[in-house]
């Protein structure tokens, strides 16, 4: 089992070597899907999932809790997705959302602008100056988004294992390309990256109900959620113990851990 994560520029030809690549391996293509499979998941609307995570961050967002709920949905979603398949997933940020995971294979695939504008152009109809804006515009969003987020800025090349360039390199010599990397042992999954991306799994999902818990809402975000190997380890400091109880039975209750572990949860009473 493989997984790659392709992060593109908008119509920089992500897509295109995504399908591209599904073609010639025989893997499952997922994008905007895992924002319909985390709706269904975990019950929160798809329209507020992509809302969330693409609408650019503004002042006020600093104090909101809602993108670090979005993301930790979207995370366990992805982690849920592609535990038992063999993946292409071209969405928001997969190669920041599967971090940790060995096995995964992170493309970053670059255009040059004219390259892109009548991408633009063919797509939606725009002329030449819509095109550029439209384009500078998305990509901004996204280096704003992951510098909020993950606090790492989305064009550092070291975030990914090749960087691809297709002003020359067509999008079936990319595939080709990429269809040898996955060769090598470097990017095989291994009994031990199976189990880092089961942990980061658990991890995601547990959190991920501790959010949409009405007991316990945006509390949840001061707690830290690990797993190793089907237990559960709770960290932080609750408002308060019926929190910290709340938090333990959540996490108790969930058929996928087998123990439970929160010597360093605590409590305490917050001021008014």
């Amino acid at each position: 089992m493989s997984i790659i994560t392709i992060s593109r520029g908008t119509l920089s030809g992500g897509q295109r070597l995504a399908k591209c690549l599904a073609m010639n391996l025989g893997y499952q293509i997922i994008s905007r899907e895992v924002l319909t499979e985390a709706a269904l998941q975990y019950g929160v609307s798809e329209e507020s999932l992509a809302r969330g995570l693409e609408q650019p961050p503004s002042f006020w967002d600093r104090f909101r809790i809602d993108r670090q709920i979005y993301l930790t949905v979207i995370r366990a979603t992805l982690c849920h997705l592609v535990r038992e398949n063999n993946v292409v997933y071209h969405g928001n940020a997969g190669h920041l959302l599967l971090q940790g995971v060995d096995h995964v294979l992170r493309v970053r695939v670059i255009a040059p602008l004219p390259f892109r504008i009548k991408a633009a152009t063919e797509a939606h109809g725009f002329d030449e100056k819509e095109a550029e804006a439209y384009i500078r515009k998305k990509d901004e969003e996204r280096v704003m988004w992951t510098r909020f987020l993950y606090g790492v800025e989305w064009r550092d090349p070291a975030l990914y294992d090749v960087v691809l360039n297709l002003e020359k390199v067509t999008v079936e010599m990319a595939c080709h390309m990429i269809v040898c990397m996955l060769e090598r042992p470097e990017f095989q999954m291994t009994p031990e990256s199976l189990r880092q991306l089961e942990d980061l799994y658990l991890a995601s999902h547990v959190k991920a109900r501790l959010f949409l818990n009405s007991k316990i809402g945006a509390a949840a975000a001061k707690i830290d959620v690990t797993a190793t190997g089907g237990v559960v380890h709770l960290a932080g400091v609750l408002p308060s113990e019926a929190f910290r109880q709340e938090a333990l039975a959540t996490a108790h209750s969930l058929p996928e851990v087998k123990e439970v572990r929160a010597d360093w949860l605590g409590s305490h009473v917050e001021p008014l």
